[in-house]
């Protein structure tokens, strides 16, 4: 567990971060996938001062933002699950649903081949999953004295939301600003829309920090936390130009997806089933496409 500001606790396994935002009562931003929500329960069990959590808080309906979900509703059974517009209507489609779940339980299976996961979680995968609060734009949600705002972050996914809280300036960004995958180095990941992306992250950029909470790996801090969203930024706009000079070259989507997922598909990332990862890499060459088209 990392105290990461006065408010904010950290756990999970590094690859996979769990904030839980309040002392007393508290908000949990991230719900992972059944593997890191197995590993999050076993860490809060250790815990001598636990708050009530009230929330789940899943910030986009990606298979590993939203798996953990059986997990921590048989922890916390009361907890209403917390979600934007987008992500609600997403994930009451039970074909969704199963082909989220369907790579959760490859990555269980990933996790515990590499000695990762003691067990299995056994806990089933449902067949549509139940958003109890939407939130969106404005919104706010009042928790322990404390007022966790929503912003829309769209660009990763057509569903992604945001969180900041002001009173320790952090800023939840989920996926929604990339991943860091080495040192300066920022895996970006504007799989839905490149335009969009880069308005959130310019957006981001007008907020103080002092905490960048990411979904994976490492978290910025201090200066650090100014310095990712730039070097984000940065990131989004050497991917886009590397992907526009290798389709400009002649290479296939196959070739550059590969030479993408060398370079980007790092860490955490790495204990994804290949073919998924390799399917996002494509995305980056469809969201270039686009861009492209477009004339931009």
């Amino acid at each position: 567990m990392i105290q990461l500001t006065e408010h904010v606790r950290v756990l999970g396994n590094g690859y996979f971060n769990f904030y839980v935002v309040g002392s007393r009562e508290a908000v949990l931003v991230e719900c992972g996938t059944r593997a890191g929500a197995a590993i999050f329960e076993r860490q809060w069990e250790q815990l001598e001062d636990k708050p009530d959590i009230r929330y789940l808080f899943a910030p986009h309906s990606h298979f590993d933002h939203v798996g953990g979900l059986p997990v921590l509703k048989r922890m916390f059974p009361q907890a209403q699950v917390v979600a934007s517009a987008a992500a609600q209507k997403i994930l009451s489609k039970e074909k969704i649903v199963k082909d989220l779940f369907a790579v959760d339980a490859a990555v269980t299976e990933i996790y515990l081949t590499h000695g990762l996961l003691e067990a299995d979680p056994q806990a089933q995968a449902p067949e549509t999953i139940l958003v109890d609060v939407v939130v969106g734009e404005g919104d706010t949600l009042a928790v322990d004295g404390l007022q966790l705002q929503f912003l829309d972050a769209p660009g990763h996914s057509v569903c992604s939301v945001a969180a900041y809280l002001p009173q320790d300036q952090v800023l939840f960004v989920s996926d929604a600003a990339g991943v860091i995958t080495g040192p300066r180095e920022v895996s970006p990941v504007f799989f839905h829309d490149y335009a969009a992306y880069v308005a959130t992250l310019e957006r981001f950029a007008t907020f103080p920090v002092q905490a960048v909470a990411l979904a994976h790996g490492e978290i910025p801090t201090g200066p650090a936390a100014e310095r990712f969203l730039r070097d984000s930024l940065a990131a989004a706009r050497e991917g886009l130009e590397y992907i526009k000079r290798r389709l400009g070259e002649g290479a296939s989507d196959d070739q550059i997806a590969g030479e993408l997922f060398e370079r980007y598909i790092q860490g955490g990332l790495a204990y994804y089933p290949v073919d998924f990862m390799t399917g996002a890499m494509h995305l980056l060459i469809r969201s270039t496409r686009a861009v492209m088209e477009a004339g931009q």
